[in-house]
């Protein structure tokens, strides 16, 4: 920069050391002046929307990243923190973008509220009799997460099931589920973000409220099964993966990224809602924060990870869990 300014400097190596004085010829026309102030100026505008970019994960203006986290201070509401409407750009768009597709009217999960956003957006308004204006205010994002709720829980495909009688407490004063059911991997679910702002990444990126993590927010298994392996690459050294024994999607494989600690070892059995894992605290694997990225594998595929294909199924499922689980008691 100095030298755009007509500045003396130094010039500096590639291990960071000075090599003496840089001579910078200094501008010939205050016209040249003048053009690099407007360019100073310019960079200077950019920083900060930059650093709102990186704070969000980029998940709105890049293209997917394999894998990616979320801003550890992310907003927790029900519906939108602000009216959306077309050309806006972020995490938001992105989230009404699967409510839309998720109520029936495909849309891509681009982060960008184009013309096939705004499209969807106007015939959900005129089948909901709403004003069709194609902006996205308080009654519309109601309206819309009104019909999205209704849509995961008839079409729930796994639901939560009381324990059994002979089940054994586990810590903290609740119990394991029978081995057919399903439960939501965070627990207390008190300190997990509202839905709207969970991104869909190659699993589902699940931030923590207030950055919680370690013992504050532990990761379970979501249903019985054995670890298989603990460790991914750009998601930590210790993220587990879950082989499920039984039901519809027995084989398959569940990966918690950035946790940390592991809190069972490779090759034990676990009963549904049993801790095996805690949020990551800081930057573990690839990440800006404390949060779950929660996914499952292919039908017969490997056992991580998917590039993205099964998001949305994992997205269904915890949302439905997540609305269906209790919200008093803590743990």
């Amino acid at each position: 920069m100095g030298q755009m300014l007509g500045l003396p400097g130094r010039l500096h190596g590639p291990s960071g050391q000075m090599h003496g004085p840089l001579l910078v010829q200094q501008p010939e026309r205050p016209m040249r002046r003048a053009a690099c102030l407007a360019t100073l100026v310019a960079l200077c505008t950019l920083v900060p929307a930059a650093g709102a970019w990186a704070n969000s994960g980029g998940a709105a203006i890049l293209p997917p990243q394999n894998p990616r986290g979320l801003d550890p201070h992310a907003a927790v509401y029900s519906t939108f923190p602000r009216t959306l409407r077309r050309g806006d750009i972020g995490q938001d768009v992105k989230t009404l973008q699967t409510w839309l597709t998720e109520v029936g009217d495909r849309v891509p999960q681009t982060g960008y509220f184009g013309s096939l956003t705004l499209g969807s957006v106007k015939r959900f308004q005129g089948n909901s009799r709403l004003a069709r204006n194609g902006v996205v205010g308080r009654k519309t994002a109601v309206a819309l997460l009104a019909a999205m709720n209704k849509v995961t829980k008839r079409a729930g495909v796994v639901k939560p099931k009381p324990p059994s009688s002979g089940s054994t407490p586990l810590s903290g004063g609740s119990t394991p589920s029978s081995s057919g059911a399903w439960v939501f991997p965070l627990k207390p679910i008190s300190r997990v973000v509202a839905p709207s702002s969970w991104t869909l990444d190659q699993g589902v990126d699940i931030a923590t409220a207030g950055s919680a993590c370690g013992s504050q927010v532990v990761e379970v298994a979501m249903t019985s099964g054995t670890i298989v392996q603990e460790g991914i690459e750009g998601f930590g050294p210790d993220a587990p993966i879950l082989k499920v024994s039984s039901g519809p999607y027995a084989g398959r494989y569940i990966y918690y990224g950035h946790a940390k600690p592991a809190l069972v070892p490779v090759g034990a059995h676990v009963s549904t809602g049993q801790p095996i894992a805690e949020v990551g605290c800081g930057d573990v694997g690839i990440s800006s924060g404390p949060h779950v990225e929660i996914g499952i594998s292919d039908p017969g595929g490997p056992p991580c990870c998917p590039g993205g294909e099964t998001s949305r199924e994992m997205y269904d499922i915890v949302l439905g869990l997540y609305h269906t689980t209790p919200r008093a008691g803590g743990r």
